[in-house]
């Protein structure tokens, strides 16, 4: 992008997430579940993107790129955004018709429309793992088994670049929303916590003389805690199809695990 417009883009963007209001009351700006709703107007935003259901009814992504839009520009009012139990997209008019919907549908369950930090919106789901009931503490535990990357993978993985989300490859740092945050503790207990009430779940794996382990997101859905011999202390489900994952720590107070990815404004 050349640097005039690089400049006109950024003031453009700078001014829509200044007067856009988001849904900040259902969950951080960069997080869209099934049961959520995008009012008018309102928006998804991260550093140097936003997703904005306008009021003229069009859904438009605005980031360094090409973009996207739905292309329902004057086809209706006081229209709204929803993301379906089968992961589409939809946008209803004022009377409840709908007037576009994203292509692909899924599985039945949950699922989560991401507004990624490359700029692009990917919907992943259904909900593979959750931090709370029915998944006991130690839901999936590790038989010892050595830690295998998927064909072309890094074995260590790449670093945490959102403080709210993992994707697939990335090794887990700490993740944070409001007052909650996931953790892998120094004796190798992955934690999940809230400031006023300490720990709501563990892996339970910690261990005396357990030490320098890691927890990373695959490629097949699993959240793994492996120590420095590359055992496999815990997994958090069986492994699903192979495909692209995310993690999202929630101001709900859940974290959950939610693919494949199955649309993506950037194939769109």
């Amino acid at each position: 992008m050349a640097p005039a417009k690089t400049l006109l883009f950024c003031a453009l963007l700078s001014l829509l997430v200044l007067i856009l209001p988001s849904p900040s009351a259902a969950n951080e700006g960069n997080i869209f579940l099934t049961g959520n709703e995008l009012l008018p107007d309102e928006q998804l935003s991260v550093p140097r993107a936003a997703l904005v259901m306008q009021k003229d009814c069009n859904l438009v992504l605005y980031n360094e790129g090409s973009g996207f839009q739905s292309g329902t520009s004057g086809r209706a009012t006081n229209c709204t955004l929803t993301l379906s139990e089968r992961g589409q997209l939809i946008i209803k008019k004022g009377n409840g018709g709908v007037v576009w919907y994203s292509p692909v549908t899924g599985k039945l369950g949950g699922y989560a429309a991401i507004l990624r930090p490359d700029g692009h919106v990917s919907i992943y789901g259904p909900s593979r793992w959750i931090s709370v009931a029915p998944y006991p503490i130690g839901f999936f535990k590790g038989q010892n088994k050595s830690h295998e990357a998927a064909p072309g993978e890094d074995q260590l993985g790449t670093s945490q670049s959102v403080p709210n989300l993992l994707f697939s490859s990335q090794v887990l740092e700490r993740l944070a929303s409001r007052d909650y945050s996931f953790a892998l503790t120094e004796s190798c207990n992955l934690e999940f916590t809230k400031a006023s009430k300490g720990n709501l779940w563990a892996s339970g794996t910690a261990g005396e003389g357990r030490r320098h382990c890691f927890a990373r997101l695959n490629y097949f859905g699993q959240l793994t805690v492996v120590d420095d011999r590359y055992n496999v202390l815990w997994n958090s489900s069986p492994a699903g199809v192979e495909g692209e994952y995310v993690l999202a720590v929630q101001i709900n107070g859940i974290a959950a695990i939610y693919g494949p990815a199955i649309w993506s404004t950037a194939s769109s």
